[in-house]
């Protein structure tokens, strides 16, 4: 059996995940990534980093954790400069695309290429030119891409595909007619071929492995066509960035993981598997708390990082054993932010309940707000921030504007009762 087809049940919560694609890693000497259950890994032609090929390093990896779920990181809609030299990995796809004029440019067939947003050489990835063997750019690409990361790393889990917008960011001759069309325009066709692409994949790949993808601009504007199509993938700048979208609100920060995880599907049981991204400075552990306890109303995996991704911000609240969802007083059927089965608690604080404890969030702008538990809890004993982490037990807390925290049950205590219905 390949590693990607065996599944394990849901891990104990808080769910922990890395996005590690910062240049070469030698990923089995990150800091804590034993630690973690879902990660994008940096893979491309002939990757050996600390001695290690791709397998291998994705084979140290599950020793240390045999459950984590590890998919190797690509892009189809763009070209680096310096991925057009010909001592670079990455050469191969740079003849095909341009043999096959797979470029988005500004009118086709002869117009100049497109220049994206990121400052990379855009590809078509809607084009219809085939290879001499028949072959379409994203059934190319697609047994390009499995070529140096399943084939060579069958120990991995599948591939995770980076910006998987819900529309293209530029203006071009998508449609090959001689004129430039807006973004706006074909956001549908676009749709249309990232799910393509991701058939092509799965059928490069074979049914043991997983497609996932970064969706953090999913919130913005339509994405049919996305449904159900992904295992996972990436809720990136979640929080932290100017263009968060807690920025503008928690309601709205919520209603965009929301979105992604109702449009995501699980794999053999499992996941699925979005990894919830912040941002921040690794002293703000209120800022931690918050945004952690934002991600446990929801089952993604929380990923905390002070900024290029190739570490995992750490804190002691990652170490506390939550176990699993149970319900609560706020949450009578055991249901998750996604699937409506949370309700507000008391004072505009959220609550969500596990077998050993319990997260609350006070969202941004509802103001310090102090709220009584039904039973004595305890803080958990931590050296970050021990002013809250202080191992006190607690019948009432005090949350600042902007906070979260977690509390543990005392003496193993019974889940309180959710509400019933009582027949007449």
């Amino acid at each position: 059996m390949q590693a990607a087809d065996a599944q394990s049940a849901s891990p104990p919560f808080p769910h922990l995940g890395a996005i590690l694609v910062g240049g070469d890693i030698d990923f089995v000497n990150v800091a804590h990534i034993g630690n973690v259950q879902a990660a994008i890994f940096t893979v491309y032609p002939g990757y050996n980093v600390g001695g290690k090929t791709f397998a291998q390093q994705v084979t140290a990896v599950k020793a240390l954790n045999p459950n984590i779920k590890i998919t190797g990181q690509t892009n189809i809609m763009e070209l680096a400069s310096y991925e057009k030299v010909s001592t670079d990995a990455h050469y191969p796809e740079y003849v095909a695309v341009n043999t096959n004029n797979w470029w988005l440019r500004t009118s086709y067939p002869g117009g100049s290429i497109v220049t994206d947003t990121f400052g990379a050489s855009a590809i078509n990835i809607m084009s219809p030119n085939l290879t001499g063997t028949g072959q379409t750019y994203r059934q190319w690409q697609a047994a390009w891409t499995v070529s140096f990361s399943t084939k060579l790393a069958p120990n991995v889990d599948g591939v995770n595909t980076d910006n998987f917008f819900y529309a293209p960011r530029d203006s071009g001759d998508y449609l090959q007619n001689g004129t430039s069309q807006s973004a706006s325009a074909v956001a549908q066709n676009w749709r249309n071929a990232y799910a393509d692409w991701v058939t092509q994949l799965r059928a490069a790949m074979g049914p043991g492995y997983m497609a996932w993808g970064n969706v953090a601009d999913w919130r913005s504007g339509s994405i049919q066509g996305y449904n159900q199509v992904l295992n996972g993938g990436v809720f990136e700048g979640a929080i932290g960035m100017s263009w968060s979208p807690e920025s503008s609100s928690w309601a709205t920060l919520m209603s965009a993981y929301a979105t992604d995880m109702n449009a995501l599907a699980p794999f053999n049981g499992g996941g699925p598997y979005l990894i919830f991204n912040q941002d921040g400075s690794l002293s703000d552990y209120q800022g931690v708390r918050y945004g952690l306890a934002s991600c446990l109303l929801d089952n993604g995996y929380f990923y905390y990082t002070p900024g290029p991704y190739n570490t995992i911000g750490w804190f002691d609240e990652f170490t506390v054993n939550l176990g699993a969802p149970v319900a609560g007083p706020n949450n009578p059927t055991n249901g998750t932010y996604s699937n409506g089965g949370l309700t507000v608690w008391q004072n505009g604080v959220w609550r969500r309940d596990f077998t050993n404890g319990i997260a609350l969030v006070n969202p941004k702008g509802n103001g310090p707000q102090t709220v009584t538990l039904e039973t004595t809890y305890k803080h958990f004993s931590g050296t970050q921030d021990p002013s809250v982490n202080n191992g006190q037990s607690v019948t009432t807390v005090t949350l600042n504007d902007r906070d979260g925290v977690i509390l543990l049950r005392v003496n193993a205590q019974p889940v309180p009762d959710a509400p019933t219905l009582t027949v007449q």
